[in-house]
């Protein structure tokens, strides 16, 4: 035994190499971005989605200022809107009166089925009731109401950052109808509100750039507006409404510009030549056209000025049926429409597609959403509603 321990003690064992450490970079050159010109970083940057742009902010301080920069950013807006791809814009919809949700505007016309996904904007959990003013270059102008007044937001849902504007205290008046739009002559976003009370039509124009109301010139007095809640809309830097004209008792079209916020009657559509008397007329936005909605007792015409001012470039769009129903339905309001494709409708709280080329309806399905009380579209972007103070306040991301 002691032989035995002997030689194991003098027992040589080879020796082991020791395992060569696996050398890791500094974490500022493992994540070092590569080494590309501004320019090119720029272009690259200038093509992604703003969902993507919102996250790279984040990266380094230079890529979040370029981002931030308000040239960056309405070439970034040029880009997502001068062309037909609709994969940067989306529908939003006010579901119940204090529930907005939105979704995809590609989906209602190349995808088997949409899904609606809830928006978290400012007040939401106040389960206040809300209703959309309109949208301009992925702003959007919100209104709720209190016991005070009306009061107004203009929010951008893709970024979510919001800018509260200074509330109304005033007394009650019959009706109000409202408008959002963008005033290219001063670079500037104008929220008009028009109150019904006694007397004549008192309006004023919000400015993003001052943050402030004032009261313009009143709406002619020669007309009156038939549906006072319904919010005009923005065409060729001027917002629309139809009215009704007392002198005559016919329909005509009136524009606010907001640059010079002077009005203007615009030529409407010769829709009584073709043997029907216009019931109802109403006007949309529709891929930057005016177009005009012609309302009868059971069916309705669309019409669209491809030159804006220019009465002989009406053009009608579609002559379509109202949706079979125990009542007529008498409130058709078009979305969009595809030059290729169909027309998106929202009737009465429906979304419909009517088919350009076979003239046939076709009922999207769109997960989330059954019956609703009110639809716009939206371009997602960067446009800030705090662009005109220093810094940006918050970023809900």
């Amino acid at each position: 035994m002691a032989a035995e321990s002997s030689r194991s003690k003098n027992q040589q064992f080879p020796k082991q190499t020791p395992k060569k450490q696996l050398e890791i970079p500094p974490c500022g050159e493992l994540f070092k971005l590569p080494d590309l010109p501004q320019e090119l970083i720029i272009e690259i940057l200038l093509r992604l989605p703003v969902k993507s742009l919102v996250r790279f902010r984040s990266v380094c301080k230079s890529w979040c200022t370029i981002i931030y920069e308000p040239q960056f950013v309405k070439k970034h807006l040029s880009l997502v809107t001068k062309d037909d791809n609709i994969n940067n814009w989306r529908v939003i919809i006010r579901y119940q009166y204090h529930d907005l949700k939105s979704c995809s505007l590609r989906s209602f016309f190349h995808e088997p089925y949409g899904r609606a996904v809830d928006l978290y904007y400012p007040f939401k959990t106040l389960r206040r009731g809300v209703g959309i003013v309109g949208s301009c270059d992925g702003l959007v102008c919100i209104y709720y109401y209190e016991k005070s007044g009306d009061n107004f937001y203009i929010w951008n849902p893709s970024t979510r950052e919001s800018h509260i504007l200074p509330s109304f205290r005033e007394g009650a008046n019959f009706g109000f109808s409202y408008g959002f739009g963008y005033d290219s002559s001063n670079d500037d976003y104008k929220v008009v509100r028009v109150a019904f009370a006694k007397g004549p039509l008192e309006v004023k124009v919000y400015s993003l750039k001052t943050d402030s109301w004032r009261r313009i010139g009143g709406f002619p007095s020669n007309l009156i507006m038939f549906r006072p809640m319904e919010s005009s809309k923005l065409v060729n830097g001027s917002i629309h409404w139809s009215a009704t004209n007392l002198n005559n008792n016919s329909w005509v079209i009136i524009a606010l510009d907001l640059g010079e916020e002077t009005y203007r009657e615009i030529p409407k559509p010769d829709f009584g030549k073709f043997g029907k008397e216009c019931s109802l007329l109403s006007v949309r936005a529709l891929r930057g056209c005016l177009c005009a909605i012609c309302e009868y007792a059971f069916s309705f015409d669309v019409w669209v000025m491809n030159e804006y001012g220019r009465k002989e470039s009406w053009t009608k769009l579609i002559s379509m049926p109202y949706l079979p129903e125990p009542q007529p339905i008498r409130r058709s309001r078009p979305l969009w429409y595809m030059k290729d494709g169909g027309v998106l409708v929202n009737l009465n709280g429906v979304f419909v597609v009517y088919d350009l080329v076979d003239h046939t309806l076709k009922h999207p399905l769109i997960c989330g959403i059954h019956y609703f009380h009110q639809a716009d579209v939206y371009v997602e972007s960067l446009v800030s509603p705090n662009a005109f103070k220093k810094m940006p306040t918050y970023l809900n991301e």
